[in-house]
């Protein structure tokens, strides 16, 4: 199976050759004179070439991300949707944490749906929805994007509505940003995570059901842990009562890597024993 480029060595070595003759350029300018005056024109036009160079080379990767993802949908069942409408995406915002967390009001962009094809014999709950979320984070002046891919299971029974929010241990900062996420959300209240054996510095437990361990099983918790050793990634899982999503806060996975989380996250819920 042949998976995306995230770059190229291409587009590596444009970048670094343009770098190089930036800081020549800045250094001929300093240093101008008559002598120098063709110099610079020489580096400024090889520079703009280049420039022209890596714009091409980007385009080309970003092609070539959705020619491969376009083949991975067919391969798998799905319907890939490279820009989906509103009503396509509604049912990822009835989550409230989610929605709350990577959906900031005009900050926030879905694209890239895999709507799984109902004619499949395996039937459609065997496979998630699949969408990727951008997210621009404001910082005073300056801003940055971040890509979240969000996997979403019909599960169709009533279930514990809860949000298990993982990755606390990377900075203090979004620690901070994950609790106030839930200051509005109704009845949605933190849950004392050591008596599950989550280990507690990296994952944290929110639930409007008093009976949540119940629904936890030990293999679940194993299997959350034992499979993501392998990853080296913490995740996000949420309930709105009758559904699951579970994603990477601002990852987005090659196709091998989407793979591997479908399989995971389907055996995580088999775990679950919900009946």
């Amino acid at each position: 199976m042949v998976t995306y480029r995230a770059i190229s060595a291409k587009f590596i070595l444009l970048i670094a050759i343009t770098i190089v003759l930036s800081i020549l350029l800045v250094f001929a300018l300093l240093n101008e004179s008559e002598n120098l005056n063709l110099f610079i024109l020489i580096l400024f036009l090889i520079n703009a070439v280049l420039l022209f160079q890596i714009l091409i080379e980007f385009k080309s990767i970003k092609d070539q991300r959705i020619v491969n993802l376009k083949k991975f949908a067919e391969a798998r069942g799905y319907v890939f949707v490279g820009q989906p409408q509103d009503e396509q995406i509604s049912e990822f915002k009835k989550f409230k944490a989610l929605s709350k967390s990577l959906l900031p009001m005009y900050m926030h962009k879905f694209f890239n749906l895999f709507i799984p094809n109902r004619n499949q014999t395996d039937g459609i709950n065997e496979k998630p929805k699949i969408v990727t979320i951008s997210t621009t984070i404001s910082a005073g002046e300056s801003s940055s994007t971040h890509y979240t891919q969000v996997y979403k299971f019909d599960i169709n029974k009533k279930i514990p509505i809860f949000y298990l929010a993982g990755g606390h241990h990377f900075s203090l900062s979004n620690l901070f940003r994950t609790q106030n996420v839930f200051k509005d959300i109704k009845d949605l209240k933190e849950i004392d995570i050591q008596k599950f054996n989550f280990p507690s510095n990296k994952y944290k437990l929110y639930s409007s059901d008093k009976n949540i361990k119940d629904f936890f099983t030990k293999d679940f918790v194993d299997l959350l842990n034992d499979g993501l050793k392998k990853k080296k990634e913490t995740i996000y899982i949420e309930s709105n009562g009758r559904d699951m999503i579970f994603y990477i806060i601002f990852k987005r996975h090659t196709l091998t890597g989407m793979d591997f989380f479908i399989n995971l996250f389907k055996v995580l819920i088999k775990s679950l024993d919900i009946k």
